[in-house]
């Protein structure tokens, strides 16, 4: 006897049986969720570093107000260049 096929059985055939998944596997899954949480690690210590580097620049601006105008002449500096002093690297003005 020949075992004809039906289209019951080609459906069966084309389904996953029960239980099984076509997901990927779950290391993938890991591994996009790790991927997202060290950009956003990334993304926190660029803020910080800025945080830090703008703290240090208000520091030295507040510094260099405290001199006198006879002080600040001696290193070169007028008062109202004091800002464009402190951020000479970051703006060209």
């Amino acid at each position: 006897m020949a075992y004809q096929s039906t289209t019951t059985d080609q459906f069966n055939a084309a389904m996953p049986a029960r239980a099984q998944t076509t997901a990927p596997a779950p290391f993938l899954t890991a591994t996009a969720v790790l991927s997202q949480i060290g950009a956003v690690l990334r993304a926190i210590n660029v803020a910080l570093m800025h945080a830090s580097t703008s703290s240090a620049r208000v520091r030295q601006i507040e510094a260099l107000q405290s001199k006198s105008d006879a002080e600040l002449a001696d290193i070169g500096i007028k008062r109202d260049e004091i800002v464009h002093h402190v951020f000479r690297d970051l703006y060209y003005v």
